[in-house]
């Protein structure tokens, strides 16, 4: 009997070590233990002493001021869209060759979820390249790209900074007047710049308002495949696309300074996003004296094939047992929807621009507006 008993014990304990728990129960459950492996007179081992004589509910607002759900929220900022600008890869202009530049600008807000920090953010990114056109219906192109994200946390003082740049090479085939293939392929070197907030009160007056900083190498591969079907009626189009878009990011380990004994050791991270997406645009044709311009109203739908819920195990610097505080981080949504409304612009003497306005609708938690404008130029 006892040994059954015992076998029940060790099987009950696998199985809650398994099941990763959210960041601040992980952490409250885990002050006991880390707190052993703590040296004396240690910054960790002072916070320790001051949590267990911090009075009632003090392991839960020690977690609670810790704020690691910021942690499995950096996941969000190396998802973002990274395909280029559809109508930067216009291949209206002829053969030849031409030069291109594009900036977009947006909005991000996080809401919701268990595991992840809500946040406001503000996203961009600048792009300018070349492309050959060997025939009408062939463009191959390369495009420099910097890409950034700032996002802010709201229940603290964190913030988390990202700056993303490289290559990516472009293609595109129009099968016939009404097919058109394109491809894209890139990778990107970046760097994450971290600050998590640790600030808590305990009911014994005790309190910690510090900062834990980080700087992170990261590198993001993509690529992505779609057609587009126009169908044209009169002065009027429309446009019917459909492709996948594939990013990894892959985040080095790091650990942070600062903290007042409370830094972290993160583990390095590989975050995959594969998506589908359909859409529909409405255009018309207008002429005028200085050339062509193309209103245009696209809807669209995304679906994410990757990217589900996966435990992170972080530990303490001054933790010399390196106790595992492991919980796990939110699933994607699996599908959304996004509206554009936008405009082409063909002028004589080989210019052409575009502008347009995207607003994500339909997700769970994350709100995004973007706006996009770019040029481009046919040379002689």
């Amino acid at each position: 009997m006892r040994v059954l008993r015992w076998m029940l014990l060790v099987v009950a304990a696998w199985g809650g070590a398994a099941n990763a728990q959210s960041p601040d129960t992980a952490l409250a459950n885990a002050w006991n233990t880390l707190c052993a492996g703590a040296a004396p007179g240690s910054p960790l081992a002072n916070r320790c002493a001051e949590i267990f004589a911090g009075g009632p509910n003090s392991r839960e607002r020690a977690a609670g001021g810790n704020f690691l759900g910021e942690i499995p929220g950096q996941g969000r900022a190396a998802t973002r869209d990274g395909a280029p600008d559809d109508d930067a890869l216009r291949t209206d202009l002829g053969a030849g060759w031409s030069v291109f530049a594009s900036a977009d600008t947006g909005r991000l807000k996080r809401r919701d979820g268990t595991n992840e920090a809500p946040f406001d953010g503000d996203t961009g990114a600048l792009s300018a390249g070349v492309d050959w056109a060997p025939a009408a219906n062939w463009q191959l192109g390369l495009v420099a790209n910097h890409t950034r994200d700032e996002l802010d946390f709201l229940g603290s003082d964190g913030s988390l900074r990202t700056d993303f740049t490289g290559l990516i090479a472009m293609g595109g085939w129009s099968i016939s007047d009404r097919f058109a293939l394109d491809a894209y392929a890139g990778r990107l070197q970046g760097d994450y710049r971290v600050r998590r907030a640790i600030d808590f009160t305990l009911l014994s007056g005790v309190s910690i308002d510090t900062v834990a900083n980080a700087s992170i190498d990261a590198e993001r591969n993509l690529a992505g495949l779609g057609l587009t079907w126009s169908i044209p009626a009169g002065a009027w189009e429309w446009q019917l696309g459909a492709g996948v878009d594939w990013q990894r990011t892959h985040l080095d380990p790091y650990s942070e300074t600062g903290g007042q004994g409370l830094a972290l050791v993160v583990p390095g991270r590989i975050i995959t996003s594969r998506r589908g997406r359909l859409d529909a645009a409405l255009a018309r044709n207008f002429s005028a004296s200085w050339g062509v311009w193309q209103p245009m109203l696209r809807l669209g739908w995304r679906h994410e094939f990757a990217n589900p819920a996966r435990p992170l195990t972080v530990t303490f610097v001054n933790d010399g047992n390196a106790t595992p505080i492991r919980f796990n981080t939110d699933d994607a949504d699996p599908a959304w929807g996004e509206a554009g409304l936008g405009a082409v612009f063909i002028f004589t003497g080989g210019h052409s621009a575009f502008i347009e306005l995207r607003q994500r609708f339909g997700h769970d938690f994350l709100q995004e507006r973007l706006l996009s404008v770019g040029w481009r130029m046919e040379l002689p």
